[in-house]
């Protein structure tokens, strides 16, 4: 195999760019000089992507939740049920939905109230 093919699915690649591209920025922040048009920029992608992974646990749970039907599973300890580890894990990711949701509603008062904010010239 090529090693610049990946076969993994395309979500799965997407989602790994991503966590790196925001670890890349974050750390690029860090030696950046403070300028409110980067606050703005910045939040506005960070509501934009929290809303987008907001987005993508809606997605899962109905995924997760539908899950062990009509197929064997299998828990790994072999010591609980499946389906009560999927029931299980799909009320964690409702948990991770609904934070999201207040990350989100954070993130864009941030965004709103960063936009507001000017720079006088030189004196």
């Amino acid at each position: 195999m090529n090693p610049t093919e990946d076969e993994r699915p395309e979500a799965v690649q997407l989602a790994e760019s991503g966590a790196a591209a925001w670890r890349a920025a974050a750390h690029a922040q860090r030696s950046a000089g403070p300028d409110h048009a980067d606050f703005y920029a910045l939040a506005g992608h960070l509501v934009d992507t929290l809303s987008a992974t907001a987005s993508l646990t809606q997605v899962l749970i109905g995924q997760v939740d539908g899950y062990g039907e009509g197929r064997p599973v299998y828990d790994d300890a072999r010591t609980v049920d499946p389906h009560e580890r999927l029931i299980a894990a799909s009320v964690e990711l409702e948990a991770v939905t609904a934070a999201l949701g207040t990350a989100v509603w954070w993130a864009n008062r941030f965004w709103s109230e960063i936009g507001h904010i000017g720079v006088e010239g030189p004196s």
